[in-house]
């Protein structure tokens, strides 16, 4: 087990963020933003900034999590836009995103990581869409992550697909059943138990209606190659929005009992708490302490 913490959610500076996170006693970070962009977007040049500024403070990167998959369109027609402007994110084309994936590959290789992160395609804006995460959306997602796969394994880089509330895979079971079905031997699940917990449940099919965050964790966990970090407070008179981001010990998910688990994997434990940075930096903290 390796905990980490996404870097952008202690700073925007990469350099001030690494020094305060290694302070704070870890030695591992994930990326997202970056230099202004996301990660798939650095040249050759700023991924060697990124070793090099990584390497200084004692820090191994475990995970680039790229934005490939997520802001497009899985269907003609639909319009998919950003929840949050200080998201970094590519827009394009499928071929687009997939020559962003293989930037993010040469970037992994020399950052010296063998994992990225991708999306199951962002739910639309403009379309009534109900239940999410169909037989039809399955196969047409499937059939995009056999191509990712390809670019991927040509520099012996493990895919990590993340359950996100905004795709048409927001549960992890669900996510779980779409790497079968790509059958992809270098695409294993990015597990967010959070995301999963605050899944639109009208969206959600019938069988994956569960917020047994435990139980989802044991029936994921042989599929598991990331984990990212989070917590929520459900207040039902935030409607529409009624999910409020906690420090990772202060929110609905008991934690305790599952990073007792949790820890016994190999895959990463990565903070992605969403919260103020000083917040985020007492989360390393709670983190730290719950697993040693």
């Amino acid at each position: 087990m390796i905990e980490s913490i996404i870097t952008d959610q202690i700073d925007a500076n990469f350099e001030k963020a690494c020094r305060i996170i290694a302070d704070s006693g870890m030695k591992a970070i994930e990326i997202h933003n970056v230099f202004g962009k996301s990660i798939e977007e650095c040249n050759e040049s700023e991924a060697h900034r990124i070793k090099d500024i990584a390497d200084s403070f004692g820090l191994q990167i475990v995970n680039l999590a790229s934005t490939v998959f997520f802001l497009y369109p899985l269907y003609e027609g639909y319009r998919v836009s950003l929840f949050n402007p200080d998201f970094y994110c590519i827009e394009g084309d499928v071929n687009l995103h997939l020559e962003y994936l293989e930037q993010a590959c040469r970037t992994a290789e020399i950052v010296g990581t063998d994992k990225i992160r991708i999306f199951p395609f962002r739910i639309p804006d403009n379309e009534e869409v109900g239940i999410v995460g169909t037989e039809k959306d399955m196969l047409e997602i499937a059939d995009n992550i056999r191509l990712a796969s390809a670019i991927a394994a040509k520099h012996n880089i493990t895919l990590v697909l993340e359950n996100c509330p905004y795709s048409h895979c927001p549960k992890a079971a669900m996510t779980q059943r779409l790497l079968r079905m790509a059958d992809c031997f270098n695409v294993k699940l990015l597990y967010d138990p959070a995301n999963s917990y605050r899944a639109e449940k009208f969206r959600v099919p019938e069988e994956w209606q569960t917020d047994d965050i435990p139980a989802e964790y044991h029936l994921v966990k042989n599929d598991i190659g990331h984990i990212h970090l989070k917590n929520y407070h459900y207040q039902k008179e935030l409607m529409p929005k009624p999910f409020v981001h906690t420090a990772l010990l202060s929110g609905d998910i008991d934690y305790i009992p599952l990073l007792e688990e949790m820890k016994k994997e190999s895959a990463a434990l990565s903070l992605e708490p969403e919260v103020s940075h000083e917040e985020a930096v007492d989360c390393i903290k709670q983190l730290l302490s719950a697993v040693n």
